[in-house]
């Protein structure tokens, strides 16, 4: 390795200085080249503006010919914003040409010829512009004008024809105006012949008619025949096409002035274009000297560089494709020495960092090991990485686990809330099967389901509504009282109840499920606004995780609400049915009353009836004997005590 030392620094100071003085003398002659072209693309952009200049003075002579040849103040006042804005532009154009006759690069060209021909071309347009101005205002709009005057006779004439009240007249008259329309808007000289044609026949009837008022519409006729024809001429003078009158003339001056502004454009375009050619040449060849003088300087430099700096660059270029080779053997004390060292204690804290980064991929987030020291920014940042992917390790695992639980519960509560759906009208049902999928789901033994039956108020107990054990039905009666072992407890104080010592016997003694002694029970309260409706008690052989116990109390909450409104349909039901029944002898009842009014009534008639008859019997006999006349009245006494009998029974039958 050469030993370079501080002249590494000297060196390249001095090949700093000798390459900026190159480029400071290369900037200079590229200034004066691109200042001679900027010069010339300048003159370029003026003849371009004047271009631009002319197109827009076409713009205000389009815009004149549209908007001002029908504007009546135009014609009233010959002041229009549109010319003044035309002779602006037309001054515009006489800078610009007065600008380009004190060029030199037109001198050198021999352009002053053009330039002096394009002023005449903006002279002369100019000149045919105002007369076009000149007889547009001749012609005249509405009230001004040839083509006022025009109205003026035609309209005496309809006033003379309107007052004779004669249809001929008046359809020549439209015929006229109808011409002189057409002839106004097509600018075609066909209708001029037919306007004369009308005229004639016009005439010729006024002449066989002769009056005074026919030699007047005569002469106007005349009058309005020679305007119409002056109109015609002034429109010929215009030019009724472009390539005649004077629109023809407008348009070969700018014709000329464009072809000439091209010509003059190409020529400075060339002259330019030849010289960037031998500036960029001359840049070129001096480029390629200066060039040429860096490359021995540098050359000079980098030789005494490139020897000491091989073995670096061989050896980072391992580096860079992620080899990690043994280290550099060091000589010398200068730069590139020091560079050596310092890529030595790079390498070796890379393979540092390569252990580490080994172990972390492998999960040993705990593992310690000393990268760079433990100092400086990657160092930090690497023993800090470490820690933190162990945090977020050990966070995604209790996110993964709590995650897994909602699903779990999530799921659970759908199955469940399906089997409250479908089970509205049998108690017994929805209880088997809440305890039996409950017992499925929670992968545990056996459980039952005590439901409270408060029929007798001062006999309260729960009745084992369902019980379920290793898949089997279990066909059990129980009845738990208040305060009767650990459901009967959990009915009082409303609260769950969760055990895992559970002594030998205990199964047998109060839980009233019977079999193997479990490992845990859990006891949940089934209420509604702490009111217990139900108790579920399940067993199992392992222990119950907290999350399996707030499972089953969500679903104990849930059973509540439903199993309300289950009992109440149950009672619902029974009570409409006693009522049916009771309804039912409501009306057998009615129906026997009905039948024993209809007797009574009918034992009434045959009495009253009877009675009759026996006075009647009585009045005919005449009879005196008083023994048979007691005996009448007693008759009379038991017939009135008997209806009086029979109508107390039909009271009391009523009443039942």
């Amino acid at each position: 390795m050469i030993k370079l030392n501080s002249t590494i620094q000297s060196r390249l100071i001095s090949t700093a200085i000798g390459i900026t003085i190159i480029l400071i003398t290369l900037g200079f002659v590229i200034n004066i080249n691109l200042k001679n072209t900027f010069n010339n693309f300048s003159l370029l952009s003026r003849i371009d503006k004047l271009n631009s200049i002319e197109l827009e003075l076409r713009k205000y002579e389009k815009d004149f010919l549209l908007k001002e040849i029908y504007n009546q103040e135009f014609f009233k006042t010959e002041k229009s914003e549109i010319l003044d804005n035309f002779y602006r532009t037309l001054k515009d154009a006489e800078i610009e040409i007065e600008y380009l006759k004190n060029q030199k690069v037109i001198t050198n060209l021999d352009l002053y010829q053009k330039i002096g021909q394009i002023e005449t071309n903006f002279a002369n347009y100019y000149t045919n512009f105002q007369q076009l101005k000149k007889l547009i205002l001749e012609k005249g709009f509405k009230d001004e004008g040839l083509i006022g005057e025009m109205r003026e006779k035609i309209h005496s004439v309809e006033t003379i024809v309107e007052k004779q009240n004669n249809l001929y007249y008046s359809k020549l008259m439209l015929t006229l105006r109808r011409h002189e329309k057409d002839y106004l808007l097509r600018k075609d000289l066909k209708y001029k012949k037919e306007f004369d044609n009308v005229i004639f026949d016009f005439k010729k009837n006024l002449v066989q008619k002769y009056n005074s008022e026919s030699v007047v519409i005569t002469n106007l006729l005349e009058k309005y025949q020679d305007i119409f024809h002056r109109v015609i001429e002034n429109d010929i003078a215009i030019g009724l096409q472009e390539n005649l009158g004077v629109m023809n003339s407008i348009n070969e001056d700018i014709t000329k002035i464009e072809q000439s502004l091209k010509e003059i454009h190409s020529e400075i375009y060339k002259y330019s274009k030849s010289n960037i050619s031998r500036a960029v040449l001359s840049l070129f060849i001096m480029i390629g000297i200066l060039s040429l003088l860096i490359l021995l300087i540098i050359y000079r430099d980098s030789r005494h560089i490139v020897s000491s700096i091989k073995q670096l660059r061989i050896y980072v270029n391992k580096l860079g494709k992620g080899d990690l080779p043994d280290e550099i053997i060091v000589k010398g004390t200068d730069e590139i020495s020091d560079i050596s060292g310092s890529i030595n204690i790079l390498t070796h804290n890379l393979k540092q960092t390569r252990d580490f980064v080994i172990e972390v991929g492998n999960g040993h987030f705990e593992s310690e090991i000393n990268v760079f020291n433990g100092d400086g920014e990657l160092g930090a940042n690497l023993i800090n990485m470490r820690k933190k992917l162990l945090q977020v390790s050990k966070e995604r695992e209790q996110q993964q686990h709590e995650a897994n639980l909602r699903i779990w519960t999530n799921e659970g509560i759908a199955i469940f809330s399906e089997i409250l759906r479908k089970n509205n009208d049998n108690l017994e049902e929805l209880c088997f099967q809440i305890i039996k999928n409950l017992i499925k789901y929670l992968q545990i033994n056996q459980g039952g389901i005590f439901i409270k039956n408060s029929e007798f108020p001062d006999n309260i107990y729960f009745d084992l509504m369902a019980a379920f054990a290793y898949d089997r039905k279990k066909f059990v009666t129980k009845k738990i009282k208040l305060g009767e072992g650990l459901i009967g407890t959990c009915a009082i104080e409303a609260e769950t109840i969760y055990i895992t010592d559970i002594p030998e016997d205990y199964m047998e003694i109060t839980s009233g499920l019977g079999g193997a002694n479990p490992t845990s029970i859990l006891i949940v309260p089934i209420k509604k606004e702490n009111e217990v409706l139900g108790i579920i008690e399940i067993a199992s052989f392992k222990e119950f995780k907290k999350h399996e116990i707030e499972f089953v109390e969500k679903i104990a909450f849930n059973l509540a609400s439903h199993l309300y409104f289950v009992q109440m349909n149950i009672k619902t039901s029974q009570l409409l049915e006693k009522t049916k029944l009771q309804a039912d002898e409501m009306r057998n009842q009615e129906e026997e009353l009905r039948q024993n009014i209809e007797e009574l009534t009918l034992i009434q008639e045959r009495s009253a009836t009877r009675e009759e008859e026996l006075l009647l019997e009585i009045n005919t006999l005449k009879v005196s004997n008083k023994d048979l006349f007691r005996e009448l009245i007693e008759f009379k006494k038991k017939k009135d005590l008997t209806e009086y009998e029979e109508f107390e029974n039909t009271e009391l039958i009523g009443q039942n």
